[in-house]
């Protein structure tokens, strides 16, 4: 190995040790985060660096009591002397926190068709909830929060949201956000005016006189009201073998699990000249412990490499710089899983697939932009190899066993948390063996991703990734690396093999909420069989990244084999990973 690449390693050790540094430093700044389920409520104090503190209880344990007379104005909220609030501050089992030392607060449950809200109390920089019921935004300084009592004078307008955690709300004047109080009343006076949502999921919402709610009216009568959903979407998705693909779905969903989660996807590829379709279900009984079962019936064409690559981004490489980073097989079959939830974050599932695979080839070359250049080739890596392209046409047998965690702040642009997948595979003749099918072999992956806030303002992303089979693979199932994704200095999947190892480390500076500086450090390796495996040398690259807003990340990455070739440039709408 070179010294550019125990620089390389040098620099990933360097990073990892700040964040392991980091995680044993208590930060002041904490949050709150409240959790409402049918029968229970779960409260956790965190700081920057992960739970401190969480309280689960029942809600017939709980016990709101009015404080003495001198201080007529507060609430306290005492569960079993674990957990308490009064006055300005909060203590879990010991650790403390006052209102000043909170920043965020997190609100969710099942309340009409869920509710999240979120209300930072120190920054006036305000981020919109993902999957909101009830819009917490920034309008200014204005926005108002607290444990106890809050009273909105007549004379007051309040542009942005009112929020207790114990105490009572009372408005007499203008509130154009949401009011929301978790453990008290919400009371309405002649004449208030109410802009967004009233919700008491504990309490009542009591109004006198003349008054206006634009909103929804949500007190505890109302808490399981609406449970059931069912949306309707049309989209679009564009690549060099479908073309353009027109989809609609159907999902419905009911909070409380008396029916199952249903999905229906139908779409029709232009170039293909093929329909697709993917019917699905969910049922599951309970919630943070619960059993579940499920199956899916689908045609269509699908690719491997959504883990380097979303499905939008790809549609906008092909429409925009005639650049298609996915590459496809035809499937037809249908799969059935049973699962159970671990607790909150992890799942355990077991999984079996019958299907037919087959190949498909590139269909098209029109698009909106990208004049007289071409496509490249479906799997254009491998092309020369033709027994490779053949291998993935057949019946395919798989029996899979899949662990997940996923604690992650966000599913497109985390902060902070975890995100932990273990997935093995075997197909035919394999490890269970007797399974049927033209394809025989045995395979496990993993996948580690950790967000480590450092400060306010830094953070790591580290992503460890591995996968090993000692059978012969069908395309579809190799491993590749290189290009964007994966090993972002390099060309695009450059290195294949039926085993591989490669990391990621992305160091963040967040100078404002919508300007993002990143440093990153990429290093892996892939290879057929143990000899060339172990033969073959690790390739990494350094480069820097550029986020702007929610919406673009440009990466410049630079190959440390070979420096003397250029940088390789790209523009992404999500995160590396």
């Amino acid at each position: 190995m070179g010294k550019k690449y125990h620089l390389a390693i040098i620099l990933i050790l360097f990073l990892f040790s700040i964040a392991l540094s980091a995680g044993s430093e208590k930060i002041a700044m904490g949050s709150i985060e409240i959790t409402i389920k049918d029968d229970s409520v779960t409260v956790s104090l965190k700081d920057y660096n992960g739970i401190l503190k969480t309280i689960t209880f029942n809600k017939s344990e709980l016990s709101v009591e009015k404080a003495p007379d001198e201080k007529p104005d507060l609430s306290s909220l005492y569960i079993e002397n674990e957990l308490i609030i009064d006055g300005d501050r909060i203590v879990i089992d010991g650790v403390e926190f006052s209102s000043d030392e909170i920043e965020n607060l997190f609100f969710s449950g099942k309340i009409h068709r869920g509710i999240s809200v979120k209300a930072k109390i120190l920054n006036d920089d305000y981020e919109l909830c993902r999957k909101k019921v009830v819009n917490v935004e920034k309008h200014g300084k204005d926005d108002r929060f607290s444990f106890d009592d809050l009273v909105i004078n007549a004379d007051e307008v309040i542009r942005g949201d009112v929020v207790s955690i114990v105490g009572n709300v009372r408005v007499y004047g203008e509130v154009l956000g949401d009011i929301v109080s978790v453990f008290g009343d919400v009371e309405m006076y002649d004449g208030s005016f109410a802009g967004g949502d009233v919700v008491a999921p504990f309490g009542k919402v009591l109004t006198f006189g003349d008054l206006k709610i634009k909103g929804e009216l949500l007190p505890k009568e109302k808490l399981h009201e609406g449970t059931r959903k069912t949306d309707f979407d049309m989209s679009a998705r564009f690549n060099r073998v479908e073309g353009f693909t027109l989809l609609s779905g159907i999902h419905y969903s009911e909070a409380d699990y008396e029916l199952p989660d249903i999905d229906i996807n139908v779409g029709y590829s232009f170039a293909l000249k093929r329909w697709n379709y993917d019917l699905g279900f969910r049922q599951q009984f309970g919630d943070k412990w619960a059993f579940y079962f499920g199956g899916n019936l689908y045609q269509g064409a699908t690719t491997p490499d959504l883990w380097r690559f979303s499905q939008s981004e790809n549609t906008l490489a092909g429409l925009f710089f005639k650049e298609d980073y996915h590459d496809f097989y035809h499937k037809k079959g249908a799969m059935v899983y049973f699962g159970q939830q671990l607790g909150e974050y992890s799942s355990l599932q077991v999984e079996y697939t019958a299907q037919v695979n087959g190949i498909l080839e590139k269909r098209t070359n029109k698009t909106i932009f990208g004049g007289k250049k071409h496509f490249r080739e479906n799997f254009s890596t491998v092309l020369s190899d033709s027994v490779a392209l053949m291998s993935i046409e057949g019946d395919l047998r798989l029996a899979g066993l899949r662990f997940a965690w996923d604690s992650r702040s966000d599913d497109i642009w985390p902060h902070n948390g975890q995100f932990i997948e273990v997935l093995w595979e075997t197909a035919g003749d394999g490890m269970v063996g007797d399974l049927g099918g033209d394809f025989s072999y045995d395979i496990i992956e993993a996948l580690i991703s950790h967000y480590q806030p450092l400060t306010p303002k830094q953070y790591l992303g580290i992503r460890a990734k591995g996968g090993y089979s000692d059978q012969k693979l069908p395309l579809d199932r190799w491993f590749f690396l290189g290009g964007v994704g994966s090993l972002r200095g390099y060309d695009y999947k450059e290195f294949f093999g039926n085993r591989y190892v490669f990391g990621n480390i992305d160091y963040y500076w967040e100078f404002s909420g919508d300007f993002i500086i990143s440093l990153f450090v990429d290093v892996g390796k892939a290879g057929f069989g143990e000899d060339e495996f172990k033969k073959s040398d690790y390739k990494g690259d350094i480069g820097l990244g550029f986020i702007i807003g929610d919406a673009i990340r440009l990466d410049i990455a630079q190959r440390l084999d070979d420096v003397g070739k250029s940088p390789v440039v790209m523009v992404r709408t999500e995160t590396s990973f």
